[in-house]
């Protein structure tokens, strides 16, 4: 206010140079009696949230904390180009993006980093172990800390910081699909201290030589305060834990816990070395309305990932008046609640002051120390002290009552936490089995599955030899555990033509914490569970789980996609794998049939060394025409028999009225062949779905004939992979 009478009386007396002499004085008098403009120190978003902004306070970290840190170097984004396809079709260019940046993420030294979220999600966990592609260098902020290679040679080796006395985290080429191809938020989990800090050792710290503090103090799991600028902020929040005085001793500001309170006579009170003085004390009591009706206390929860919680002490419902303290540390919620209660009760008791006069002989007693004056129980602290002679007038705030002995009882909520557990060894199944929904491929590919026992597994590379294992290179990775077991007991044999509601099939999981829902009748028609049972795919409407990890499928859908051939070839312990989204395509070149290939997965846990391979012949299953269906024989008058056949297509398991099943061949063609027993006696190629096996050679075949039956088969070629599987009729 006065900053802005004084600039403008300054400027109706003294012109411009009269209002800037005016707003100076003005802002001088503005200070003196109103104080320094308030700043706000760290809350708990500011630990959330990732910030590049040049001049942002960094944090020094004490105990354990989650803390965001600041992005302070960056090689930018790099695109690297990977061209596919340009053979035999049209070539394609596919873009993928990483970056190399640095974070800090405290300013100060730290013991170690453990876990690691990226956009939220867990990107590396306690033990190590990541669940995506990421190389990463950490540095606790020692002052030996050596510079970083990598921001060494984008920079110059005489131009690059060490940044000492900074923990920093340098990640080096990391993937940013997952992030929508860009640096993702990071928040660290900062071991900053081997365990709890005592709030006097994180005072003494900040005050770097002006604080000094006695005695043993309360501890916290963790706590973050700004690195500049907010010692004031810091340490109203560790008052705010711990209750805490400061007192100047005349050498440095004393922190100091709650003394035993100094006993006042009554007979005291008041009296100075004239007898004729007469003892005074003075109480106040404020309005209730001073009070809050409500204390929130803002903490970040270790038990949730760090997420934020909120506890409340209220001494009346509904609250109207609600007081909310928003602290960077790290508790417990029964001791962030106790921290709440501790609060209310200090402002409760806030509510009644007095003012008391007292000889000189206790001039001793400092701002900050408690008394008990006269008969009065409860304990009083002394706010000020003025002395006018021999006279000594304190004023007093009322200090609260000691907290319940009992713990608080407190519900700290409950949150998605993404799976910190073991990794554990990998569990892979490669399957060759019929193209599964959507477009058809156009090459040889296979299916990879893979999970572990352990509930924590996340991910494993798949590695591949095509030389028989003098060498393996990078195929693909698979970022989610698919739903992998064994079969317990036999699948009897089943029809294709209907729901199999006769059957039943046991299936016992691999993953502890894997399972298996059931679905309506509508959905499995529409697609739904979907699964590979040997070599057999199956659906199914119902699971019922039978204990852990076994569960028991009926109500089947049976030789689906084509594979009715493997119908009745069962036996126990056969492979049973899930066939969502969370099972990977790999595509292979043509010359990879009939090729045998090892397959290595290797997760975080898995020795890439000592895993033993898996080996497997492409066959391309998923290329193979499906056999055709309803072959029929008739006989024309001069003897000739007629077959004819309905062509059953890959992609015609829609039921489209009023049209053919589609081609889904480069061209349409057949092979029919006659056999007697195991000996084949004649084939024919035609490009239709009928053929004409001429009477005489009818004969001639039935002549040779060690019984009076001749088999005929009908297969549709495939150009990639030749005839698919065949459908047979007698001839007799």
């Amino acid at each position: 206010m006065a900053t802005l009478i004084l600039g403008t009386v300054g400027r109706v007396l003294g012109g411009p140079i009269g209002g800037i002499v005016g707003t100076l004085l003005g802002s001088t008098i503005d200070r003196g009696i109103f104080g320094t403009t308030t700043r706000d120190g760290p809350r708990l978003a500011d630990l959330a949230v990732q910030s590049a902004a040049y001049g942002q306070p960094l944090l020094r970290v004490y105990g354990r904390m989650r803390v965001a840190g600041n992005l302070i170097w960056t090689a930018g984004i790099k695109e690297t180009m990977q061209r596919s396809g340009g053979k035999t079709g049209t070539a394609t260019n596919n873009y993928t993006y990483s970056s190399s940046f640095a974070v800090i993420v405290a300013a100060r030294p730290i013991d170690h980093i453990e876990r690691i979220w990226a956009d939220g999600k867990l990107l590396r966990a306690a033990d190590g172990t990541f669940n995506f592609p990421a190389t990463i260098r950490t540095y606790t902020g020692d002052e030996a800390q050596a510079v970083d290679p990598l921001i060494a040679a984008a920079e110059g080796a005489d131009l690059a910081p060490a940044y000492r006395g900074r923990a920093m985290i340098v990640f080096e080429d990391l993937p940013l699909a997952d992030y929508g191809n860009r640096i993702p938020n990071l928040t660290f989990e900062v071991v900053a201290d081997p365990g709890p800090v005592g709030v006097g050792t994180i005072a003494v710290d900040l005050g770097a030589g002006v604080i000094a503090a006695d005695g043993v103090w309360p501890a916290v799991i963790g706590f973050a305060a700004a690195q500049a600028g907010t010692m004031r902020q810091s340490l109203t929040t560790l008052a705010a834990i711990a209750d805490l005085t400061l007192h100047d001793d005349g050498a440095a500001l004393r922190l100091g816990l709650e003394a035993p309170p100094t006993p006042i006579p009554a007979a005291a009170a008041g009296a100075t070395d004239q007898t004729s003085f007469v003892p005074e004390r003075h109480e106040n009591r404020a309005a209730d309305t001073t009070v809050p009706d409500a204390i929130w206390l803002s903490y970040s929860d270790p038990d949730r990932d760090y997420q934020a919680g909120v506890q409340a002490a209220t001494r009346r419902t509904p609250a109207v008046r609600i007081e909310q303290h928003d602290l960077t540390i790290t508790a417990s919620a029964s001791d962030a609640k106790a921290l709440a209660a501790s609060a209310l009760r200090r402002a409760i008791a806030g509510r009644t002051t007095a003012k008391l006069a007292l000889p000189w002989r206790y001039a001793t007693i400092r701002s900050g120390d408690t008394v008990i004056a006269g008969d009065d129980p409860l304990p009083w602290r002394v706010t000020h002290r003025t002395i006018t002679g021999a006279v000594i007038d304190f004023d007093l705030d009322r200090v609260a009552g000691p907290a319940a002995a009992a713990p608080m009882l407190a519900d700290a909520g409950r949150s998605y936490a993404a799976t910190d557990a073991p990794q554990g060894a990998t569990i892979l199944q490669i399957l060759d089995v019929p193209a599964l929904p959507g477009p058809l491929p156009t090459s040889p590919q296979l299916l990879l599955a893979a999970t572990g026992v352990s509930a924590g597994w996340r991910r494993a590379d798949i590695l591949l030899s095509r030389d028989g294992g003098e060498s393996y290179a990078f195929a693909t990775t698979i970022g989610a555990p698919a739903t992998i077991g064994t079969t317990v007991g036999v699948l009897p044999a089943g029809t294709t033509s209907r729901w199999d509601r006769r059957s039943t099939l046991d299936v016992e999981l691999a993953a502890t914490d894997a399972d298996l829902q059931s679905a309506g009748e509508a959905a499995v028609l529409a697609g739904a569970n979907l699964a590979v049972v040997g070599n057999e795919l199956i659906q199914f409407a119902t699971a019922t789980p039978l204990g852990p990890q076994r569960y028991r499928l009926s109500t089947l859908l049976r030789g689906r996609r084509g594979s009715e051939n493997a119908i009745g070839g069962h036996s126990a312990g056969e492979r049973f794998v899930l066939l969502d989204d969370r099972v990977a395509t790999l595509d292979l070149p043509a010359e990879a049939l009939g090729a045998p290939l090892l397959f290595k997965a290797v997760g975080p846990a898995d020795d890439a060394a000592t895993i033993l391979p898996q080996a497997v012949t492409p066959g391309g299953v998923a290329l193979r025409p499906l056999s055709p269906a309803t072959v029929m024989i008739g006989r024309a008058d001069n003897g000739d028999r007629i077959i004819t056949w309905q062509r059953r297509s890959r992609a015609g398991f829609a039921w489209s009225d009023g049209t053919d099943a589609p081609l889904a061949e480069d061209s349409e063609r057949y092979r029919i062949t006659i056999s007697n027993g195991s000996t084949i006696v004649r084939t024919a190629d035609v490009t239709t779905p009928s053929w004409t096996y001429v009477a005489a050679a009818v004969a001639s075949d039935a002549a040779a004939a060690a019984t009076r039956s001749l088999t005929i088969a009908v297969a549709q070629v495939s150009a990639v992979v030749g005839p698919g599987v065949a459908t047979t009729a007698a001839l007799t």
